[in-house]
């Protein structure tokens, strides 16, 4: 793919969201461009994720940088694209389990499928396909938690979805032994647009409102994790993580918030045994065991906000 060549990529030397030096994180032009849907694509830091329109050679509707941070809108289109990819982890007799494309990486261990039955995985995240504030989203869990509880279904409660790299992360809750019918009625009392069936090697998201498949499924291994690795990285660390944000200018203040908010709400659906929450490394780190006051938490929908940023 050839290199942007838009007005911002090639005057500027520092990304609009943290202030980083191209030349000291290997982004701006030489970074790797993702196009969003044809004629239109984002250029991507590494440092802090901001993401900005970029215009390519032989695409003329897209003449000018746009300075925000890209994300999805306010309304879902595409259901299946949501619901396709994720990665479930659970507890499971004691054991970290992920289940997810296999991995065979060093510290996993592929064990055969643990259930005899059907499972379901469902959350009471973001109802609506909306970005939620935190505390209602812990809040939403515990409601669902109840609720199925009551049902009688078979639970494993300690359960989360989040994407392979770590963008989002939701609790979740896996039914085993249900109804498929109940199941989906539940998802929908709490604004959920799907769910995922669980079978042998297979995670499909199941449409709450017609209870159809929305897509073939996404083939899954199953794995025995150690302990849970580090939010912010995916990885088993041998200390906390360390913000990369600091005080010296107004980008980096508003990177490190940004970054311990993103690590709250990692935390707060996945965990973490290498920090259990600890305040993070580095001047701005904070602890990620507090309920923050993001507005919305990064989640499959994207985060239903656009910050507008100015350049430096």
């Amino acid at each position: 793919m050839p290199v942007p060549n838009d007005p911002y990529a090639l005057r500027r030397t520092h990304c609009p969201g943290c202030g980083v030096f191209y030349n000291g994180a290997n982004i701006g032009p030489r970074e790797p461009v993702v196009e969003g849907f044809p004629g239109v694509y984002y250029a991507q830091c590494p440092h802090c994720r901001l993401r900005w329109h970029v215009h390519r050679p032989d695409a003329p509707e897209r003449q000018l940088a746009d300075l925000f941070v890209a994300e999805r809108p306010d309304e879902q289109p595409d259901i299946a694209a949501a619901w396709t990819g994720a990665v479930l982890r659970l507890t499971l007799d004691d054991r970290i389990l992920r289940v997810g494309p296999a991995v065979g990486g060093p510290g996993t261990e592929e064990i055969p499928h643990p259930l005899d039955e059907v499972a379901h995985v469902l959350t009471g995240w973001n109802p609506g396909g909306q970005p939620d504030h935190l505390t209602r989203n812990v809040d939403a869990h515990e409601r669902l938690l109840d609720d199925l509880r009551e049902r009688g279904p078979g639970l494993l409660p300690d359960a989360a979805c989040h994407h392979p790299e770590f963008a989002w992360a939701e609790q979740a809750v896996v039914v085993v032994g249900g109804e498929e019918d109940v199941v989906l009625e539940v998802a929908r009392r709490f604004g959920q647009p799907a769910v995922l069936r669980w079978t042998p090697g297979l995670l499909t998201p199941i449409h709450t409102a017609t209870g159809e498949p929305l897509t073939d499924g996404d083939p899954v291994a199953v794995s025995r994790l150690p302990q849970r690795p580090c939010v912010m990285t995916g990885e088993v660390r041998d200390e906390v993580c360390r913000n990369p944000g600091g005080p010296w200018i107004s980008r980096s203040r508003a990177v490190a918030a940004d970054w311990n908010d993103r690590r709250t709400c990692l935390y707060a659906a996945l965990g973490c045994d290498t920090c259990h929450g600890a305040r993070a490394d580095g001047v701005s780190g904070a602890p990620a065991r507090v309920v923050h006051i993001r507005p919305s938490v990064p989640s499959r929908y994207g985060l239903a906000r656009r910050v507008p940023v100015t350049g430096p």
